[in-house]
């Protein structure tokens, strides 16, 4: 039984903050340099000040990002810039737009979802997280107390019960709508006794599966095991709740871009490759589009990559044989022996490139990129090594992993689109 509430939701007070537009905000994790700076001169009130707060090189323990975030938090609500909403309500929330040409309009909404240990079975995590992100978020929920950004999560429902309901409220006019990024954004908020119920016992039999906001959920369990004798509001996560069985659900790649610890050389890296893949040099000058488009339809049939050398140096990689890894799995799971993301991070990344993912102190190594185009470009100009290009992994290869408490490794899925944050917020009431 997973257990989903309403919640008094705080929302920015548009008479005092100016439009919604101005002060919303992608999750922090895809926040960069210069879209924090972009993002700070859109509105005073912007809420990446609360998320993700610039660093100075003075900050202490009593002047840093985090107690910033704390005191305008304090403020904009002193000054009413954020008002709470005076009834327990459901949040619904859609975003439409177009993935691979098609029109689609995912639907959900926020709700505050009870907080337990993922061994219970009820609440689902698909990856692994990092260790620097997870001390970043406990760092702000303590200064904060409230949850600025939901963790993203699914439900099943393939009659579309929930979904149907939903339906409904989106036929009203929206609280609020905003175009960014070509996304179309709408939120309803749904306080009568009768949809609120039905909503909530929606989820007595249901498991939720943890999409994105590993990091929040994780760091939100700890603190309320810390602090829920002092703040018994925190057992409660801010989650968005959507269908894993809606057509609209997309999952996207995520590309690995490589610093190799050791000088890279390209030949001895295809040799130490060939025993586990047949390579393919691909004609110079290949686009970013010719190399997805020809990654899709040679992954249909196997596990395969494109590595980018930079300079117009492309690579194809198809697996030999899945079993191929076995000797090198340890103490993993043999169900993982399937996804791609696995036999890369496994075979080529730890094994032939010396880069293991899951130890801190290798993070360095790799960054995560879904931009082709981009990736290619930045190994050109020589920041990183190589790149290797991905499929996504598969909706139905998430589920039933994280069903079976099989964890990927991280950034294994991007789901598009991203949430806003700034919608609306979940305060720790004292």
């Amino acid at each position: 039984m997973v257990e989903v509430v309403p919640f008094n939701g705080l929302r920015y007070n548009e008479e005092k903050s100016g439009p919604l537009s101005e002060l919303i905000a992608p999750p922090y994790d895809v926040i960069r340099p210069d879209l924090q700076e972009t993002l700070y001169a859109r509105n005073p009130y912007n809420v990446v000040r609360l998320i993700l707060g610039k660093q100075f090189e003075d900050d202490t323990d009593t002047n840093s990002r985090y107690t910033r975030s704390a005191k305008d938090f304090k403020d904009w609500q002193s000054n009413n810039i954020l008002k709470e909403d005076a009834e327990p309500s459901f949040y619904v929330y859609s975003q439409e737009y177009t993935f691979n040409g098609q029109t689609n309009n995912r639907i959900g909404f926020f709700a505050r979802v009870r907080l337990e240990d993922f061994d219970k079975g009820n609440i689902c995590p698909h990856e692994f997280t990092l260790a620097k992100a997870k001390q970043d978020r406990a760092q702000l929920i303590r200064a904060c107390r409230a949850n600025f950004s939901p963790v993203f999560g699914l439900f099943s429902d393939p009659e579309g019960t929930v979904d149907g309901k939903l339906a409904k409220i989106i036929e009203r006019p929206p609280l609020t709508e905003i175009d960014e990024d070509s996304i179309i954004h709408r939120m309803w908020r749904v306080d009568d006794a009768e949809t609120v119920q039905f909503l909530s016992e929606s989820f007595k039999d249901k498991k939720v599966y943890i999409a994105d906001g590993h990091h929040r959920y994780e760091t939100s369990l700890a603190y309320h095991k810390e602090h829920g004798a002092e703040v018994p509001d925190s057992a409660h996560v801010m989650m968005f709740l959507t269908n894993l069985d809606a057509q609209s659900l997309a999952i996207y790649p995520i590309h690995r871009q490589l610093k190799c610890p050791a000088p890279f050389n390209r030949d001895h890296c295809i040799e130490q490759l060939k025993p586990y893949f047949n390579i393919e040099s691909l004609p110079k000058g290949q686009t970013a589009d010719q190399l997805i488009a020809l990654l899709e339809k040679e992954g249909q049939d196997g596990v395969a990559f494109c590595a980018y050398l930079g300079q117009g140096d492309a690579l194809l990689l198809k697996l030999k044989d899945i079993e191929n890894i076995v000797p090198f799995m340890e103490d993993d799971s043999n169900d993982l022996k399937v996804l791609d993301v696995y036999q890369l991070h496994t075979l080529v990344l730890r094994e032939v490139l010396g880069i293991d993912t899951r130890k801190p102190e290798h993070q360095q190594y790799i960054t995560y990129n879904v931009r082709t185009a981009e990736s290619m470009a930045n190994v050109d100009a020589g920041t990183f090594d190589l790149v290797f290009f991905m499929n996504a992994t598969r909706m139905k290869q998430v589920r039933e992993l994280a069903e079976r408490g099989i964890r990927l490794p991280q950034k294994a899925t991007y789901f598009y689109p991203k949430l806003l944050s700034g919608l609306v917020i979940n305060r720790f009431r004292p």
